[in-house]
């Protein structure tokens, strides 16, 4: 009796009609280049998010600009005046280019995020390094929707 549930549940999974959301076939743009303002792996990151939906078979195609800034500011101290909670910030500044190089369009993208400081330096290093990256996964998302939605 299980084995022949766990059959007919299979079948139904398999047969559901799942498709992705996002896919290159049915992305329209193409991306030429793709260009930023540091060399890290974060923006190593975002732009192979975004080359991956790159269509070869699409006419429109982009020449993109993006300029990635870090913040961290401090928004609440303890008694003694050390920081105690941090908030930190990126911003993606996106510019699109057609292939003459005339600006098409342009957009900001930020995300935020507020942790407490641990007094480990390293275990807090780490925690920030994952912060960015998770904030910069949802920028990147971010940037593909708008890029499948521009004219």
């Amino acid at each position: 009796m299980k084995k022949i549930f766990l059959v007919i549940i299979i079948l139904l999974l398999n047969n559901c009609g799942y498709t992705p959301i996002y896919s290159a076939k049915d992305s329209n743009f193409k991306i030429i280049s793709l260009n930023s303002n540091v060399n890290n792996n974060l923006t190593n990151y975002i732009e192979n998010s975004i080359s991956v939906f790159s269509n070869e078979d699409s006419n429109k195609k982009l020449n993109i600009v993006f300029n990635l800034k870090e913040n961290v500011s401090v928004i609440l101290k303890d008694s003694k005046g050390d920081p105690s909670k941090n908030r930190l910030t990126i911003t993606v500044d996106l510019s699109l280019f057609d292939i003459n190089k005339n600006l098409l369009a342009s957009n900001t993208f930020s995300e935020s995020f507020q942790y407490n400081i641990d007094d480990n330096k390293y275990n807090l290093k780490q925690y920030e390094k994952n912060i960015k990256f998770s904030l910069v996964e949802q920028i990147s998302s971010q940037i593909i929707e708008y890029l499948t939605n521009v004219k």
